[in-house]
């Protein structure tokens, strides 16, 4: 059984607030120990509000559950006498709540690239990739007729396969990375993965990115990683599938949105 309360063991009551007010008064160490021995405890608290197991490593919602913990360290204020186990508590159930809340938001069959950049210019001022991508294959009055009619059923498959990892296609564009060199790394990530048959069947299989396995490949950051989850999940769908319409503007994203072909 998980120790909830490993501060606690042969010391007063009053020993988790000590430590909380010696961690805001800068001690980072203490803070990383005190969030790594209460992990369990964040753990049950976020698989209690989801009603389901959590994946350690690959989940965004135990993610979610370290940041409002964090949260909840730097707001306790130990003079309004809560407990900070309750508090915290109830910060990660919040947190949690607003995620899923998020995570229900309508679907939208549109392309990923409609949600980025919404005013229409990209990261240096240039007219931006999506408005390309629509004005090219999604308008009814586009010289490309039959292109356009394919990238629309292509989006439906596309956003199908998405719900099965449990967000939509506007949750893709809105995580898309906003500078055209993270963008691309998103991609070359991506890439690794969706070449890797045994990386790509981790992913089909667990509704995850198998972020053990993709970090003994490549020295990105697993934090950069998990950031750009949902982009990098898109990305791969896309390269693995049929969706040449797509494909193509997965493509022009990689060589910088300057793919007018």
């Amino acid at each position: 059984m998980f120790d909830l309360h490993p501060f606690k063991r042969g010391k007063s009551r009053d020993s988790v607030g000590e430590i909380i007010e010696k961690i805001q008064s800068g001690d980072k160490h203490l803070k990383d120990k005190f969030i790594n021995d209460y992990k369990p405890f964040i753990l049950k608290t976020v698989s209690k509000e989801t009603g389901r197991y959590i994946d350690v490593e690959n989940s965004e919602e135990f993610s979610i559950g370290l940041l409002a913990f964090n949260e909840a360290i730097d707001c306790y204020d130990s003079s309004k006498r809560n407990k900070f186990v309750n508090f915290s508590e109830q910060v990660i159930k919040r947190r949690i709540i607003d995620y899923s809340r998020r995570e229900k938001r309508e679907n939208f069959t549109l392309p990923f690239s409609y949600f980025q950049n919404q005013n229409g210019e990209g990261d240096d001022g240039e007219h931006s990739e999506n408005t390309k991508f629509e004005e090219k294959y999604l308008k009814s009055d586009s010289v490309h007729m039959a292109e356009n009619m394919e990238s629309k059923e292509e989006i439906k498959l596309l956003a199908k396969k998405l719900l099965e990892f449990g967000f939509t296609l506007r949750d893709v564009g809105l995580s898309a990375p906003k500078h055209k060199d993270s963008k691309q790394l998103g991609i070359r990530i991506a890439k690794l993965i969706a070449n890797n048959n045994e990386l790509f069947e981790k992913l089909l299989r667990k509704k995850s990115i198998p972020m053990n396995d993709l970090t003994k490949i490549t020295d990105v950051h697993f934090k950069t990683i998990e950031k750009n989850r949902k982009f990098i999940i898109g990305m791969c769908l896309v390269l693995r599938s049929n969706l040449n319409v797509m494909k193509r503007y997965v493509d022009m994203l990689e060589k910088g949105g300057n793919n007018d072909d």
